[in-house]
């Protein structure tokens, strides 16, 4: 392989998931039964490479501390202080070429950390020299690309996580959890607002002025900076609560400029329909609340998402950032409304539980349990086809992405 450089990313009490265990959909659990055999190991530690240490590696970090089996070995950042000063954080070596790291065999697994277009050659590489691969939502920025992936892992015979901790957060699964008990009946519609609020008064953590840089090129990003590279998340959530592919997505989308070729989107709304009977949809809407005060921890925006159902509604009330002390999830159903307290709300117990399932993963010899590809590529492709909705002003089936 030719000398590469790692890419930076300079950004920024529910159950743990287990195949087939309570809290978990049936689409999650026949993603956690596909794939190829994978070789078991649970004699030693999983030691994993981290590709690139910016912002956000402050919460992928922590799943692989907190895990009895987890160990972090290495990482590559092209940036010299960034990788010395995580790897004397992480008492780890420090590289700035990914092909030196790759070629590190005491390194079982690589998680990927770096903007979304160095994702998918990242990955194939990794998976060629035999190292089980996790890639930081969204996996890559076309499906022709999500797929090359695919084929490299089954080549390899390891295995392929892309990371979506929102998959993880508890009181998202706390509501699953009720949808599946049949709480609310069927599921009707789901609805997801997210407001970006202010960050100038000390809320949140500190972001790096050039950690927007590269989102904001559509050729690195793969899309809108919130649409796409946040949106994922969100689009995600659409899919985890109803049992049913999305059918057609239409989007109204604001995008302003910044500078040449750079560009915020944001307000949008997005609207999509499932598929089959009976009718459902669902919908999110992004509001720039700059203004807004939220208590947060990490990113400053207030995340709501409501679930009704034929005989009752799921709200989730909270994630990265808390607008009121209320309960993170509430239950109403028979005139009567349950809150749910006690569910472990910390935005970083998501990313510790998503860590933990891709260690458990590797040394069970089984694929993960989420995301999966095929559950990875339906939610990239939804997020993919609300891009072109929102450039071609027209509704959009996603039998169209192939």
């Amino acid at each position: 392989m030719s000398w590469k450089p790692c890419g930076q990313r300079s950004e920024p009490g529910a159950r743990p998931v287990r195949p087939g265990g309570p809290g978990q959909s049936a689409r999650s659990r026949k993603s956690a039964r596909a794939g190829r055999a994978i070789a078991r190991r649970e004699s030693d530690n999983v030691r994993v490479g981290i590709v690139g240490g910016g912002r956000i590696a402050d919460l992928n970090c922590l799943g692989w501390f907190d895990h009895q089996a987890g160990e972090i070995g290495a990482i590559c950042d092209a940036n010299q202080s960034v990788r010395e000063r995580r790897a004397a954080e992480w008492s780890c070596k420090a590289f700035k070429s990914l092909d030196d790291m790759l070629a590190d065999d005491s390194l079982d697994a690589i998680e990927i950390l770096t903007p979304h277009h160095l994702h998918a050659e990242q990955a194939i590489a990794a998976f060629e020299a035999g190292k089980h691969v996790s890639i930081q939502k969204p996996p890559t920025i076309t499906l022709d690309e999500f797929d090359r992936v695919v084929d490299a892992a089954g080549r390899a015979g390891k295995i392929f996580k892309t990371f979506e901790n929102f998959h993880f957060y508890p009181p998202h699964q706390l509501a699953r959890s009720l949808i599946d008990n049949g709480e609310i009946g069927e599921v009707l519609s789901v609805r997801i607002v997210t407001a970006s609020g202010n960050m100038g008064n000390g809320q949140g953590w500190e972001i790096p002025a050039d950690s927007y840089t590269w989102r904001l090129d559509p050729a690195k990003c793969g899309g809108g900076t919130l649409t796409f590279d946040h949106g994922y998340h969100s689009f995600e959530m659409g899919r985890f609560f109803v049992d049913a592919p999305i059918d057609r997505v239409h989007s109204f989308v604001n995008f302003f400029e910044i500078g040449p070729g750079m560009a915020f989107d944001i307000p949008a709304l997005i609207s999509w329909s499932y598929s089959g009977q009976p009718v459902r949809m669902g919908s999110w809407e992004l509001i720039a609340s700059l203004g807004l005060d939220i208590e947060a921890e990490y990113y400053v925006t207030d995340d709501r998402i409501e679930i009704r159902g034929s005989q009752g509604i799921v709200w989730v009330n909270k994630c990265s950032g808390e607008v009121m002390k209320e309960p993170p999830v509430v239950l109403y159903r028979g005139g009567e409304s349950r809150g749910f307290h006690r569910v472990d709300s910390r935005w970083a117990t998501s990313f510790r539980l998503a860590t933990h399932d891709f260690i458990n993963a590797i040394r069970e010899g089984r694929p993960a349990s989420s995301l999966a590809p095929p559950e990875a590529r339906a939610t990239l492709a939804f997020a993919l086809a609300a891009q072109v909705s929102a450039r071609e002003n027209r509704e959009v089936s996603i039998a169209e992405l192939g």
